[in-house]
């Protein structure tokens, strides 16, 4: 399948309304790439999600606004037509959107291509030209993939010449125009998420006679896992095609797909969240509602979560290589990054350990007290005043322990790391029975012995739950200290027990003192379905002048001329911005309550209006998370549910 193809399939998504009818759409089309090319069908679903690799292989040619409008005006001018560059930038203010730009360009001067080549791109040429990675270019990637990776002097000038060369190829407006949005904004803008993506793909692989009657089966929650446990699509591609050639049942392709589709060290596991809990109360409830008798209490350190890989020990103590290490964005921590320098010399494995793959937290401490210090100490201590605290093992000796219940995942864990004293320990945690009569009693102490020794408060985890990759459950439960001694309050609204990750998308500026900066924000929630961002409140306490006289300096470089059209926000005057930002930096926001509103739209197409916080307050920067990893629209929806529920 050409490129263009994919395109126009592109194009008929953007004009859909239905989530069902975009999963259709995308299911067809990847059909016919698994049966003209089925080794482009994993970029095909790259480019669906606006990716151009798995996300822990770190690939990103984003240009900057202005620089891209010389590479516009150069790709017109290969067929005698001239376009000034202020011309572009004008059309681009107006848009906000270069993809609308080159639409609008191509229409006024009736191209039929930039170049007429003689064969249109395949989706492969479109990844040889963007270097997706060594291993899954099939052509003509060498050069281009060098070019790629430059960095330094001249690097600027070969990256636009292969932008240009793309735009030469493109035969249709919309080809041109996803192509740009690729480049430039890193997001196609048609509204499909990962979710979406990854069950279109699911379906692509069905027999013809099972696509019409497919429903949210064991099938379809299969690949979920699959992806969610390996989260790569050339893999995912790959054990599908075994798993429906091998087996015609659904039932049996499906338990294929989960014996094939296990972790693998040096490919991130989706990390597993627990849902907030407002009081101890509260979690006694919840446990006995899920059934469940025993629970660990684990402290709930204040610091970055990592998962560490190490596919063969023996090379990694020999030659030291085979050691990953990746955040909760299962993005690659470097090697010279402080957390792999530390780590690396840090780390110690008992003699029967040949390969691990496990989780914990980097905390920052004093190296002289060992006192645990606060995250934001963690973005500039060096390496001697951290330590490592694990909790998980997931992966041991070339066996997956996913499916294994945590305390024999705990087993494994102690059983196989030495503690390196002041560099690598293991969490501290308890074990209480939640069925005994005193088990409020016992939670309250361990959770003060958790606030006593600095730390944010307590997870709380069914011992028999199984490892759920990018799940979040009600068998692992989080509580904070600081929210013991408030009283939920639901008569308007839900009392939020934890604090949300949001991002700032807009900016209004400030008045009296605050004049010369932005004063308050514009805040929203990830929706992973729709790849869009939705508006949930407007925070302006909580900050020191410094801080926002440094936030202000930082986002005038993120500063959009309109709204993107992946932010979903009310049109009421009262609350529009005064400047659009990019959507690139998570903050920490504590919040009283969440209800429904009719100034922001947070979970609107589930609840009758959308959710917006009330008394909002900035907490501090997420250094350690990216935009998509914000709080997504479904947990706010799930937060009011379920404590409305309770009221």
């Amino acid at each position: 399948m050409l490129f263009r193809d994919l395109t126009a399939a592109f194009r008929r998504i953007q004009a859909m309304n239905s989530r069902d009818d975009s999963i259709a759409e995308l299911a067809l089309t990847y059909r016919k790439i698994r049966n003209s090319n089925s080794n482009a069908l994993p970029r095909a679903v790259y480019l669906t999600t606006s990716q151009l690799a798995p996300s822990h292989i770190g690939v990103e040619l984003r240009f900057r606004d202005k620089s891209f409008a010389p590479v516009i005006s150069e790709a017109f001018q290969t067929q005698n037509k001239s376009i000034d560059q202020n011309e572009i930038l004008e059309l681009y203010k107006s848009t906000g959107d270069y993809g609308t730009v080159i639409e609008e360009l191509w229409t006024k001067l009736d191209l039929n291509s930039l170049e007429n080549p003689t064969s249109a791109m395949s989706i492969d040429v479109v990844f040889e030209y963007t270097a997706l990675n060594s291993i899954s270019i099939l052509r003509f990637n060498r050069e281009l993939e060098a070019l790629s990776k430059q960095v330094g002097k001249g690097s600027t000038a070969r990256k636009k010449d292969i932008a240009i060369k793309l735009l030469q190829q493109c035969q249709t407006p919309e080809e041109a125009k996803f192509l740009v949005r690729l480049l430039v904004h890193q997001n196609l803008r048609i509204g499909v998420g990962l979710k979406t993506a990854v069950s279109a793909l699911a379906i692509a692989f069905l027999p013809n006679d099972e696509i019409d009657n497919i429903k949210p089966t064991k099938y379809l929650s299969s690949v979920t896992t699959a992806y969610s446990q390996r989260p790569s699509f050339e893999d995912l591609v790959d054990v599908l095609q075994t798993c429906t050639k091998q087996h015609s049942s659904i039932n049996d392709i499906a338990d294929c797909i989960l014996r094939k589709a296990t972790p693998k060290p040096g490919t991130p596991i989706q990390t597993m969240l627990g849902y907030p809990s407002s009081s101890l109360n509260d979690i006694i409830k919840r446990m006995s509602k899920q059934q469940v008798s025993n629970a660990a209490c684990e402290y709930k350190y204040d610091g970055a979560r990592l998962q560490i890989h190490i596919e063969d020990i023996t090379k990694w103590r020999a030659i030291g290589v085979g050691l990953s290490i990746f955040s909760r964005n299962m993005e690659k921590i470097p090697s010279d990054h402080k957390y792999y320098r530390m780590l690396s010399n840090s780390l110690d494995f008992l003699p029967h350990v040949n390969s691990v793959i496990l989780e914990g937290e980097m905390v920052a401490i004093d190296a002289v007290s060992q006192k645990l210090l606060p995250f934001q100490v963690l973005q500039v201590k060096e390496e001697e005043s951290m330590c490592f605290f694990a909790f998980d093992c997931l992966y041991l000796n070339n066996q997956s322990l996913i499916q294994e219940p945590f305390h024999l995942r705990r087993e494994k864990l102690h059983s196989s790391l030495n503690v390196v004293p002041g560099d690598i320990k293991l969490v501290e945690s308890v074990d209480i029975n939640m069925e005994s009569e005193n088990a409020l009693e016992l939670l309250e102490a361990v959770l003060q012995a958790a606030i006593d020794a600095d730390c944010e408060g307590l997870m709380v985890k069914s011992i028999g739950e199984r490892y759920s990759a990018g799940a979040r459950t009600h068998t692992w439960l989080k509580i904070k200290g600081d929210y013991l001694n408030t009283s939920p309050e639901t008569s308007s609204g839900i009392f939020l027990p934890d604090t949300l990750d949001l991002v700032p998308i807009a900016a209004y500026r400030g008045k009296g003192r605050r004049a010369n900066v932005f004063g308050s924000f514009l805040m929203a929630c990830f929706n992973p379905s729709t790849n869009t961002f939705e508006t949930v409140g407007n925070v302006g306490s909580g900050f020191t002048d410094d801080q926002l006289e440094a936030i202000s300096a930082e986002i005038n470089d993120q500063i959009l001329s309109t709204k993107p059209l992946e932010y979903v926000a009310s049109e009421l005057p009262s609350v529009q911005p005064d400047v659009w930002l990019s959507p690139t930096n998570v903050w920490e926001i504590r919040a009283a309550q969440l209800t429904l509103s009719s100034k922001y739209v947070a979970g609107h197409k589930i609840l009758s209006k959308g959710l917006g916080v009330r008394f909002p307050r900035f907490v501090r920067i997420r250094d350690d998370k990216n935009p998509t990893g914000a709080t997504t629209a479904d947990q706010l929806v799930e937060m009011y549910r379920t404590a409305t529920e309770d009221s």
